[in-house]
């Protein structure tokens, strides 16, 4: 290699030493003047303020904005969210708030006497006029037996017997009917009492039989007990329960398909809904028992 040659080599080799000393300088210099343009991380950066600052004051003292309704992702849409408070002269509460809690009135008619003509008994179109509780049936008394009944007064003696199918004469109507019970002579006012333990179903006022009680029973058993005072209804209410033997009313003159008749309580037995003859339920003394001799 010529000596010029050797010469040209150490020109360009010095040359490309300063060449990368210079871009080495060069970007130190740089990185040096952007770390000193960086704002300290304790400094707000310009145009904004600490919280304590002018611009945050104003900022609580606007309005308070509805925030804005989010996807199903969180994520703002950016629209102001509706507001859901009442007109004036609204309410937020549903107008049918009472309707839905209204309770509905049901009223369990009583099982009427049977079927055929026109009977003496609490019959079609007796309505509660206190209250009235569900009829106990048969199947509400699974596996339970009929009670052991007495009469429905004390010293009772039975005037008149029932009869469900033969018409026998009604001296009030001055025809023949049947007669769904038994008359039992008593004078007003006489306490009238539970033929078995069980619960007052109803306390109502029959058309034609006037003041009833009516109990249920265990074995689907309902006694009624008809022409009695008004008072009755203060003394037993629907849903009572009663022990055999305990006064649930009290003797009246309001029949008036049996007004023409002596003073007596008309007492009625059904079971699983049939009428059935009380007499064959219970010990019954008769009138002609005790004035044979």
């Amino acid at each position: 290699m010529t000596t010029n040659a050797k010469k040209q080599n150490r020109i360009l080799t010095a040359s490309l030493i300063i060449l990368i000393a210079s871009l080495i300088a060069l970007i130190a210099i740089t990185s040096g003047a952007n770390r000193k343009a960086k704002p300290p991380a304790d400094e707000p950066p310009v145009g904004e303020t600490w919280n304590g600052g002018r611009d945050r004051e104003d900022e609580s003292s606007a309005p308070a904005k509805s925030p804005a309704p989010s996807d199903d992702n969180g994520k703002s849409d950016g629209k102001t969210a509706p507001s859901f408070a009442p007109a004036a002269g609204e309410t937020e509460e549903d107008e049918g708030f009472d309707e839905r809690l209204a309770p509905t009135a049901e009223m369990n008619s009583v099982e009427k006497t049977p079927d055929g003509k026109a009977g003496s008994g609490v019959g079609a179109g007796s309505e509660a006029d206190r209250d009235t509780a569900a009829v106990p049936t048969s199947a509400d008394l699974t596996d339970e037996l009929l009670p052991t009944f007495r009469p429905p007064l004390e010293n009772a003696v039975a005037v008149k017997g029932c009869s469900l199918a033969v018409p026998v004469f009604s001296a009030t109507m001055d025809d023949y009917r049947t007669h769904g019970g038994i008359d039992f002579a008593c004078a007003p006012g006489t306490p009238v009492l539970a033929a078995a333990g069980g619960t007052v179903v109803s306390v109502a006022k029959d058309p034609m039989m006037g003041w009833t009680v009516t109990l249920g029973h265990s074995g689907g058993a309902v006694t009624r007990y008809a022409g009695l005072s008004e008072e009755s209804a203060n003394i037993s209410k629907a849903g009572d329960k009663v022990l055999a033997g305990q006064v649930i009313g009290a003797s009246g003159e309001t029949a008036l398909i049996e007004s023409a008749e002596e003073n007596h309580l008309h007492f009625e037995l059904a079971v699983d809904g049939k009428a059935v003859d009380p007499a064959e339920y219970m010990d019954v003394v008769w009138l002609s028992d005790v004035t044979e001799d």
